[in-house]
């Protein structure tokens, strides 16, 4: 700890020891805390209390006072907790009759003061804290704590219930890996084995026997409750810092589960689920007792519908579970998929059902798909797991993906319309899908995650069901955003794909039916998110596909460039934006796209796209137009893109001037970027590496000052210091990041004698100044040179990486906003 902080502390804890004082509020307390916390992650605890012995006496006074602000009260405590973590400091407390005063019988407290929930949270989270050696357990069971805390999960303050919880099950996973039989670490299927039979005797300790008794008796309970609370708590044993202690437990709780499972199932089938997920998650598949996977394959058997589904969703997730339990899941997963196939289909596929579905599965089904609210949230909830699923690894089983396209498709072709119901089933089905934005959100995030497992059959369909979907007036903006999304990923599976040479020739053909005229007549839409969103499509389609020749010659000649060109114009500055990245992109294509047809309308519209985004970057009023704008050029500039090398370098002093006077942030730091790309083009010319250090030779002298005086007469470096003082901290950020760069370049050249500056460090508002005064100039490479040597840019650097608040939120400022407070009249510290 500073001395400064030091000082400053005793005054504080008088402060915050002091009854008559008013109190502060509880976020300053929390802030308070947090520094300490932060304190005692880097330094031992009797180092800050020796050099702060108010912080014991604060303690020792607040243990004596019965009159003292809950607030206050809580602080201490979990203060307390804080330092009591060192086993000696602990030991000196309980010496002094301190932590039996604080943390013993709740009764010392008053019974006023422990009806303050926040009292009782402080009690909970102190000891949570201090939870590092085996004396703190002793302590607990001495004065009977445990027996209080098992009380508290039942406290009518929901946040003291959740920590009482939280803290039984961190001390009976404690006390576990401190048992002298549990030597805790990674362990084979025997060596578990070996120590569940050794913990399974009567040589637990005392603490462990009660926890592990309470939560036996609640799982035998006839109250649901009781028994929610005992499956909860196990849950988060598994999920604390030893969560191998469950295995340990396991054998004494395991007739009550199956007990469990063979009863009603209401009320307690979530929490079981999470138990044994919890378990499953924690270790590989060969530690755990095969009667466990038994256990779990009857759990999901028993579940109701959408329980199942859940639980059978987190099986599929697991690392390893065997094969069989997998299967168990998939179909799960999957009944109410394979149910809308069979009935939408004149004859059902053979693969359309994975198992025999019991009859009472598909009642169930049935019943939730009669009704709208219950089928649309089935649906929706099975989408959003298979969702989940697909972006995971490959599994061991895989699942039927055929069958998956299948369903979804045909879901999404019911909320559009296009399915031909053949029962009475299957309409009213569609009248409660019909038009319904959630199913097809969820329906297009799964079917853009399926291509790669597409055949032509299936290609032919997903094109179909996009091109239905795009061209429909009534498709939701968001629905169509993530249509277009779907669709990129199955025409990048076409073309760049395994079977590409089979599904290429398929796409194609969609391309060049009326997919094209579709396009343009969106681009129009009276909805700006759909024009936004069509632009955003064209445009990640020009880029990835720009290597593709049939491709290149149907945008380039169906007259879609030209569309772009006139949504420049756009009312909606999003819209404009979009409409600079999308021809940014399109001019991947080919260098010589901007030749429009001949057409009348355009003959006006005819010239180099360089001239519409520097327009653009000059005089668009607002600031998405602008910062697309200097991005695509950037980024042309980056990717060595055939305008990089000649027609844009000419252009490059005229961007820089505009956009480093530009008065959006953003527009600055992608100006700062362009400039970064140009350093970067040119140094490649001339063989120079902006991130090694040449060999001072003459020659390699003679190129670094050739480079630096290119940069000098382009206005790079007048750009960088102009923007190395910007008040905005990116931008000083970005310009330091490029100058120091630049700066090992130069260290290249002959040494420069620093004799202008006199010593001088310029700052913000001196530099100007200080470059007259120095008789420097920006265009002169042997003044830059010797400004880059005499500025301190690594240094400054660190003040610009530094959060902008950090001097605000400092120890010393929080400690000094306390004090403070005590002077005010209405006591609020400006500590936010």
């Amino acid at each position: 700890m500073e001395s400064e902080y030091v000082e400053l502390l005793p005054r504080v804890f008088s402060l915050l020891g002091d009854a008559r004082q008013t109190v502060v509020d509880d976020t300053c307390l929390e802030k308070l805390l947090d520094c300490f916390r932060a304190i005692t992650e880097n330094e031992t605890e009797f180092y800050i209390l020796q050099r702060t012995p108010c912080l014991t006496n604060v303690i020792v006074n607040v243990s004596k006072q019965r009159d003292i602000n809950p607030s206050i009260l809580s602080f201490i405590m979990r203060l307390t907790g804080l330092f009591a973590a060192s086993e000696n400091y602990f030991i000196q407390l309980e010496d002094n009759g301190i932590m039996s005063s604080l943390f013993g019988n709740p009764t010392n407290l008053g019974t006023e003061a422990w009806e303050e929930a926040t009292v009782r949270s402080g009690w909970l989270l102190g000891i949570q804290n201090m939870l590092q050696h085996e004396a703190v357990i002793r302590f607990l069971y001495k004065y009977g704590c445990i027996d209080e805390i098992i009380q508290l999960q039942k406290d009518p303050s929901i946040f003291v219930a959740s920590t009482a919880s939280q803290l039984l099950a961190s001390i009976l996973s404690f006390s576990l890996q401190c048992s002298t039989h549990a030597t805790l670490g990674n362990s084979s299927k025997t060596q578990l084995t070996n120590k569940v039979t050794v913990l399974h005797s009567d040589d637990w300790s005392d603490c462990i026997c009660a926890i592990t008794g309470h939560i036996e008796d609640f799982l035998r309970s006839d109250i649901t409750s009781n028994v929610q609370q005992a499956l909860k708590l196990l849950s988060k044993v598994s999920g604390t810092m030893y969560p191998v202690a469950i295995i340990f437990l396991w054998p004494k709780i395991e007739e009550s589960i199956k007990l469990l499972l063979k009863g009603d199932l209401t009320g307690i089938g979530q929490p079981l689920a999470e138990l044994f997920l919890n378990v499953s998650r924690s270790f590989p598949s060969e530690v755990l007792e095969p009667t466990f996977w038994e256990l779990l394959c009857l759990l999901l058997r028993s579940m109701n519908q959408i329980e199942a589904l859940t639980l059978a969703s987190g099986i599929l997730k697991l690392k390893t579970c065997p094969q069989s339990l997998r299967m168990q899941a998939v179909t799960t997963l999957f009944q109410p998929l394979n149910y809308i196939i069979a009935v939408t289909s004149v004859q059902a596929p053979e693969d359309a059902v994975l198992l025999d579905e019991s009859s009472f599965c598909r009642v169930y089904i049935e019943n939730r798909l009669s009704r709208k609210s219950a089928c649309i949230n089935l649906l929706c909830q099975i989408l959003s797991y298979l969702w989940e699923l697909l972006q995971m690894p490959p599994q061991t089983t895989e699942l039927p993906f055929q069958v998956l396209m299948r369903s979804v498709i045909t879901i999404l072709q019911l909320c559009i319309g296009t399915a031909i119901p053949v029962t009475s089933t299957v309409v009213n089905i569609s009248r409660h899908l019909i038009g319904c934005i959630k199913v097809q959100r969820g329906g297009m995030d799964v079917l853009g995650a399926l291509p790669q497992w597409a055949g032509i059959e299936e290609v032919n369909s997903a094109l179909a069901l996009f091109h239905d979907y795009i061209s429909n007036p009534d498709t939701d903006c968001t629905v169509l955003k993530k249509s277009l999304q779907a669709l990129f990923c199955w025409m990048s599976h076409c073309i760049e794909g395994v079977n590409s040479h089979v599904l290429e020739p398929k796409l194609q053909e969609f391309l060049h039916g009326d997919f094209i005229s579709v396009m343009k007549k969106r681009l129009f839409d009276v909805h700006w998110e759909i024009r936004d969103s069509i632009l955003e499509f064209l445009g990640q389609m020009c880029f990835q596909f720009k290597g593709v020749e049939h491709f290149c010659q149907l945008i380039g000649s169906c007259g879609i460039p030209h569309l772009v060109l006139e949504l420049l114009s756009d009312p909606e500055s999003y819209v404009r934006a979009s409409a600079i990245t999308a021809l940014g992109k399109m001019n991947y294509l080919s260098p010589n796209w901007q030749m429009l047809p001949n057409e009348n309308s355009v003959s006006a519209m005819k010239g180099n796209i360089l001239s519409y985004l520097l327009d653009i970057l000059n005089k668009d009023t607002e600031g998405f137009p602008r910062r697309a704008a200097i991005k695509v050029l950037a980024d042309w500039l980056k990717n060595s893109h055939t305008l990089s090398s000649c027609e844009l370098e000419n252009f490059v002093p005229v961007i820089l001037k505009i956009g480093s006077n530009d008065l959006d942030w953003e527009v600055k730091v992608h100006t700062l970027g362009l400039a970064e790309a140009f350093i970067d083009h040119l140094a490649s010319n001339l063989s120079i590496s902006p991130y090694a250090v040449l060999m001072s030779n003459s020659t390699g002298s003679t190129q670094v000052k050739v480079f630096l005086q290119t940069l000098c007469e382009v206005g790079i470096f007048t750009t960088l210091f102009h923007a190395l003082w910007d008040c905005d901290r990116p931008v000083a950020q970005k310009a330091c990041e490029i100058l120091i760069k630049l700066k090992t370049i130069a260290s290249n050249a002959d040494n420069v004698e620093v004799l202008k500056s006199n010593g001088q460090k310029p700052n913000r508002e001196s530099f100007s100044d200080w470059l007259s005064y120095s008789n420097l100039n920006l265009q002169n490479v042997n003044d830059i040179m010797e400004i880059l040597i005499v500025l301190d840019l690594e240094i400054q650097h660190q003040h610009l990486v530094r959060s902008s608040d950090h001097i605000e939120s400092s120890f010393r400022s929080l400690l000094e906003d306390l004090l403070a407070a005590a002077d005010s009249e209405d006591g609020g510290a400006d500590c936010y």
